[in-house]
């Protein structure tokens, strides 16, 4: 009997790392019946680390189609107020944008803590079997009609492609890079890898609630150099102190961060108002766990290659002060899986609720297919991630009075904006998200905005970052 090729085996996929964006990989592809192993170095699949995670309507509105949302919202409330103090800890700006945002699109934002997010995403796994920890991911190798992943326990796994999911320090990404180099030089520039550029640090941690920080409200403190973002819950308050870096560095620097780091920038900040009533001493006592971590921005230019896909953290990271990274990262998984499920043949598309392979030999998209929905993935999302980045690098130096003109912006101009306005400035970035197109979309909320269609149309909108200084300006010369 002559041994099976790898064109008669089914299609499968490899997605390397069990985070917010392998988590989700898993429950489209489970949804699509494709083949797949979510391979995780870590033994536990929801370790106890960061603090707060935030879901706006678009992500929810994924996550809804994968079964996960009423679990959420058993977890979270949503917020209610966005308040901006001064270094003093005194109000400047007490803005109702969460509750705007609710009623805009019919369900507003929730944070919630980082590990249950994950622990969530999994639990609602249909099949939970393609999740395996303790697999650390030692080397990736392209063929031209495979890849073989090598791992740390000595197993390789052969599939049709591997989806890098495997964070700011992607083992995936480097081998995208090694094999760019050997198949296309010239493609993949130095400039590209140092531009993964570190300007920031934070201090997370996470207490029990306080209630002179409320229970749904997300609080801003400018300072120079430095910014307390606080989001709370009903029981618990999640705390992030966000320091700017005098001198940036590039990859391939990392840095590691041990318990007298976590101790020396809290020392730094111990005496600062978080508010008019409340100093950061008071707050840092009640800690349960803390951490330092760096905080890196970068939009790549080359998200794929070969038969490697990057997505989430390994391809794209913004500043988190807009908590819109997980939700960037549940967006590009959706956009990858519906360029994905176009190319498939029509035998797969016809037979994928069948899980065990056996129908679907010899249907499989071809190399060629597969680099056209990565390349179509890519031109969908990577403007839009440029635009983000930019915005919140914007906030960010606002938040920390990078110059006399962020200063100005934070404490004069942006109490000037009209809340409503502003939650409609950022309803349309929320609005033009993309859904996944597989799945019917019901039994979700829905406000006085409407949803459109994901679409190439939207390079041709209106910008978020312009409008929302439109707006400003016209509030300062009125």
């Amino acid at each position: 009997m002559s041994p099976i090729t790898r064109a008669e085996h089914p299609f499968r996929i490899i997605v390397v790392g069990a985070g917010v964006a392998g988590l989700t990989a898993s429950h489209c592809l489970q949804k699509l019946g494709i083949d797949h192993v979510v391979l995780e170095k870590q033994a536990d699949i929801a370790p106890p680390l960061g603090a707060g995670i935030s879901m706006w309507p678009h992500g929810l509105r994924i996550l809804n189609q994968l079964g996960c949302l009423q679990d959420i919202e058993k977890s979270a409330v949503s917020l209610n107020r966005f308040l901006c103090r001064g270094p003093d800890g005194r109000l400047i700006h007490d803005n109702a944008l969460y509750t705007h945002v609710q009623e805009n699109h019919g369900i507003g934002f929730f944070p919630l803590e980082r590990q249950n997010f994950l622990q969530i995403l999994y639990d609602s796994l249909p099949n939970k079997s393609p999740v395996r920890t303790g697999r650390a991911v030692e080397d990736v190798e392209q063929f031209s009609d495979r890849v073989e992943v090598r791992l740390s326990t000595g197993e390789i796994e052969v599939g049709d492609m591997v989806l890098g999911c495997d964070g700011v320090h992607s083992l995936v990404r480097s081998a995208m890079w090694d094999y760019a180099t050997r198949t296309s030089p010239g493609l993949v520039q130095a400039k590209e890898k140092t531009s993964l550029k570190t300007s920031w640090k934070t201090l997370i941690f996470i207490t029990p609630g306080i209630p002179a920080l409320g229970e749904r409200d997300l609080t801003v403190t400018y300072n120079d150099g430095f910014t307390f973002l606080v989001t709370s819950q009903p029981d618990a308050v999640y705390f992030f102190v966000i320091f700017r870096r005098e001198k940036p560095f590039t990859w391939p620097k990392r840095e590691h961060h041990t318990e007298a780091d976590v101790e020396k920038l809290a020392a730094q900040v111990l005496d600062k108002p978080v508010t008019d009533q409340l100093l950061f001493s008071e707050v840092w006592k009640r800690r349960t766990r803390a951490s330092v971590v760096s905080l890196e921005e970068y939009v790549l230019e080359h998200w794929h290659h070969g038969r490697i896909v990057l997505a989430g953290d390994a391809v794209h990271k913004v500043h988190p002060n807009m908590g819109l990274g997980g939700n960037s990262a549940i967006e590009g998984i959706a956009s990858l899986m519906n360029h994905i499920h176009r190319v498939l043949p029509p035998e797969l598309k016809q037979i994928r609720t069948r899980l065990d392979g056996s129908s679907m030999r010899n249907h499989k998209p071809s190399g060629t297919a597969l680099n056209m929905a990565f390349a179509a993935y890519q031109k969908e999302r990577q403007h839009r991630m440029r635009e983000l980045m930019d915005l919140s690098t914007m906030v960010a130096k606002m938040h920390t009075y990078a110059t006399p003109l962020h200063r100005f912006m934070a404490n004069w101009m942006m109490p000037l904006l009209d809340d409503r306005r502003f939650a409609n400035r950022v309803g349309s970035y929320i609005a033009t998200a993309p859904k996944l197109d597989f799945l019917p979309d019901v039994d979700f909320a829905c406000g006085r905005l409407p949803w459109t269609s994901n679409t190439d149309e939207k390079e041709e909108e209106e910008v978020l970052f312009d409008g929302i200084l439109a707006e400003k300006s016209v509030a300062v010369s009125a």
